[in-house]
């Protein structure tokens, strides 16, 4: 019996595999407790996903991101060469700074603080040798 990839493995843990593959890949998983410990973990990751975030998925899609990929230009003369209007780029406004809330002031300081401790980590290593 030949090794099952990491790509049939997932596609099992989320229901896609080929009924004629499943059978093949539980018999593999009775087997390979390792691969099998794997798909159980990745279930329950997914089940935690869903959890968290499943509300989300039901949720209609904001008319600004389906708009987005979406040429507004119908005239030939503004059309590029990869088929969408260069009028949106051009026209947009000027995007203005906001102010940034704690949250993003806070993961600007921890990521400066791991950048710099990573750095100093990093010359103190070169200078020991």
């Amino acid at each position: 019996m030949s090794p099952i990839s990491d790509t049939e493995l997932n596609a099992y843990v989320d229901g896609e595999t080929f009924p004629e593959r499943q059978a093949i890949i539980e018999a593999w998983l009775a087997k390979n407790p390792t691969d099998a410990e794997r798909v159980r973990v990745w279930r329950r990751q997914n089940q935690v996903l869903r959890a968290a975030f499943g509300r989300i998925l039901s949720e209609p899609v904001p008319s600004a991101l389906l708009n987005a990929s979406r040429p507004e230009a119908t005239d030939e003369s503004k059309i590029t060469a990869l088929g969408r209007s260069a009028a949106p780029l051009r026209d947009a406004p000027a995007l203005k700074p906001q102010a940034l809330d704690r949250r993003d002031r806070l993961a600007l300081i921890v990521a400066g603080s791991f950048l710099t401790g990573a750095g100093v980590a990093c010359l103190a290593g070169f200078l020991m040798g």
